[in-house]
Order: C-alpha cells, then sequence, then structure tokens
C-alpha cells in the first residue's frame, strides 16, 4: 500500500482503536500529524510523521503484531516527543525466516528513510528530517530484529543508530546469521522480565553474550520487577498502566532525550 492514510483515535474503556480513512490528517487528539504507508506485503512500513522531528524512531513489533494497533499510544507518545516513527510490518504469508523478515526490513527502512529525509516538517528548522539520530527499538521478536537492523543499517546505507532498545526479546541471536558489531557509539538498553519466560530470558542472555565487546559503558541490561501493579511478563510492554509505561516508555524516552542532547 502506498499513499497518505489517516489515524483515527477513539477511546472507548480504555482501548485504542485504529481506523484508516482516505484523510492525511489526524485527529486533534493525537500527535501524529499525517502517516504514510510505503510498500507492500512484509515490505510495508507506515511512517508517522509529528508536527516537528528531532529523531527517528524505528519501531518493531512482535511477532504477530504486524498493524500499528496494539502500539498505538505508545507511537502517539514517541510523536509528542518529536520523533518520527516508521513501523514496518516485516511479516507476511510469504516472510517468515529471519532470512526473508530481514529483506523485508531492509527493503522497508531504506524507503521510509529516504521518505523521511526529503519531508519538510514544521518545528525542525522549516527544514527536512535528514541528519537527526536514529533509535531502533523492538518488543519480542522486533526486540531480537533490532540488532539485526541496527548492526547492518550502515551496510544498508543507513545512518548508523545512535541507540537500541530491545525490550522483553525473543528468540536470541538467529542460527546461522552473524550479527555484525555495532558501532562502538551506539547505547544499547536490554530489558527482561522477571515474570517472562525462560526461554525469553535465556534470549536476552544470548543476544547479551553477542555484544560482550560491546564498550561496557554503552550497554546495560535492566531486569523489569514485578510489583506495584506491575507483573512483568511478555506482554507488559503493551499495558496502558502508569508502571507499564514507567518501566518501559520513560527509559526510551530518556535514551531519546539522551542521543538528541536535550
Amino acid at each position: 500500500m502506498a499513499g497518505r492514510i489517516g489515524l483515527v483515535l477513539a477511546a472507548v474503556s480504555g482501548i485504542v482503536f485504529l481506523a484508516v480513512t482516505p484523510s492525511s490528517q489526524a485527529a486533534p487528539s493525537s500527535e501524529i500529524i499525517g502517516i504514510t504507508g510505503l510498500g507492500s506485503g512484509a515490505n510495508e512500513a507506515w511512517v508517522m510523521a509529528p508536527g516537528g522531528a528531532r529523531s527517528i524512531v524505528v519501531f518493531l513489533h512482535e511477532r504477530g503484531d504486524s498493524i500499528p494497533q496494539n502500539y498505538l499510544s505508545w507511537l502517539d507518545n514517541l510523536a509528542a516527543q518529536e520523533s518520527a516513527v516508521v513501523f514496518p510490518r516485516y511479516e507476511s504469508s510469504r516472510s517468515r525466516t529471519p532470512q526473508q523478515m530481514l529483506r523485508a526490513l531492509r527493503a522497508a527502512v531504506t524507503r521510509a528513510e529516504r521518505h523521511l529525509a526529503s519531508l519538510p516538517v514544521s518545528g525542525f528548522g522549516g527544514g527536512p528530517i535528514e541528519g537527526v539520530p536514529v533509535i531502533v527499538v523492538g518488543h519480542g521478536l522486533g526486540a531480537t530484529l533490532a540488532f539485526y537492523v541496527a548492526a547492518n543499517s550502515p551496510r544498508w546505507g543507513l545512518p548508523a543508530p545512535s541507540a537500541v532498545v530491545s525490550i522483553f526479546p525473543r528468540p536470541g541471536r538467529f542460527p546461522g546469521i552473524a550479527v555484525p558489531s555495532l558501532a562502538r557509539t551506539t547505547r544499547v538498553l536490554v530489558q527482561v522480565g522477571d515474570a517472562d519466560t525462560t526461554a525469553a530470558k535465556n534470549a536476552a542472555k544470548n543476544l547479551w553474550l553477542g555484544i560482550r565487546h560491546h564498550p561496557t559503558a554503552r550497554k546495560r541490561l535492566v531486569i523489569v520487577h514485578s510489583g506495584g501493579g506491575l507483573r512483568a511478563d511478555h506482554r507488559a510492554p503493551l499495558r496502558l498502566t502508569s508502571p507499564a509505561m514507567d518501566a518501559f516508555w520513560a527509559p526510551l524516552d530518556q535514551i531519546i532525550y539522551d542521543v538528541r542532547g536535550g
């Protein structure tokens, strides 16, 4: 799908719904002023532009959550923090293996970042979104893929990401697919839930082992503990509660703030 689509937000009993309309404008309640759909199938990506952008966030979903709906409130928060968001689909009936997903991600992210580089928005010096830091964040399967996307970005002709945020990853590194070294300046945050599955915890350990040579000062492994209204199981990052937002939204916001220099 290509062309402009709009975002309609409606809160009903605490649930946020996504609706596609012919408009290029989001609802007034949203910080996203427009969404562009680029590509098709597994190569599709949604590009969400705020009124002014000081960073680009590539947001990689968990397996099976291949449209923005379940992450919509979080994406809107990122737009409120002046981040343009790229949300690649990467999954389809023809894109199931890690190799196929990575090819789809390369196509989608390359197209999306080139689109953003040519997109003038208000609030960013009146010029295009270019030369701003890129942050790759993922949840679940997307949290594993985030390392591959970040490490391969320079080889793909894209900027080396300033940060990688890996939230409750699974699986670990893909067998037979090497992860190139991250740029030594890239900041890394890996989050693991104390109530997540053993397989997910082992996946995080495997990814952490894969970046053992990355500068210690540039990486953090954080155990998210249950308590205070939060159960830190695998779906915790999708919950719209204050404890969940404190545990997952706030650290990402801080990293974005830091890599932008304020």
